[in-house]
């Protein structure tokens, strides 16, 4: 995860997603909570991070958020944890691409 204006981050590998899906037209949000490697140690000033998808009424993935505590965090996702993320939604089936390639 990137703290926001960091040169230098650490990318984490994911084990496993939670979903919760909750509609409000025209936008469809899919929190996810986050699972990792053991020993894995987190970013300093993160203490539990989840994951905020918003996709369209298509699914079509707009954007991906890193929240602390289920709010707006300081950080952002690797473009490696972006493509883990996104791997999960199209083989699940809750999202159905991403609307722009700078999602990725």
């Amino acid at each position: 995860m990137i703290p926001y204006g960091a040169s230098v981050w650490q990318e984490i590998r994911f084990t496993g997603f939670t979903p919760t899906v909750e509609e409000r037209p025209p936008w469809i949000d899919i929190y996810l909570k986050l699972e990792w490697e053991e020993g894995t140690v987190l970013p300093e000033g993160l203490s539990d991070p989840s994951g905020l998808v918003i996709c369209n009424s298509d699914r079509m993935i707009v954007q991906i958020i890193v929240l602390d505590e289920g709010c707006d965090s300081e950080f952002q996702f690797t473009p490696g944890e972006k493509d883990q993320i996104i791997r999960y939604l199209l083989e699940t089936g809750l999202a159905s691409g991403c609307i722009e390639e700078s999602v990725r």
